[in-house]
């Protein structure tokens, strides 16, 4: 399957009816949606075991 970034938007009108595109298109935008929010988690996630470590590495310091 070709990436859609690399197919532009006349060729998707040219081969798609006005149906098929517009749901095409909120089939993408829901993607772009679904990869953000992704995207958003999982730097929470990162920044949360980095916190994690940094208390960890605090607390071995003051028990030495």
């Amino acid at each position: 399957m070709a990436d859609i970034s690399q197919i532009e938007m006349g060729e998707v009108m040219r081969r798609y009816s006005e149906e098929e595109e517009a749901s095409l298109m909120k089939e993408i935008t829901e993607n772009n949606t679904m990869i953000m929010k992704l995207q958003v988690e999982e730097k929470r996630q990162q920044e949360s075991r980095e916190i994690v470590r940094q208390r960890e590495k605090e607390e071995e310091e003051t028990n030495k």
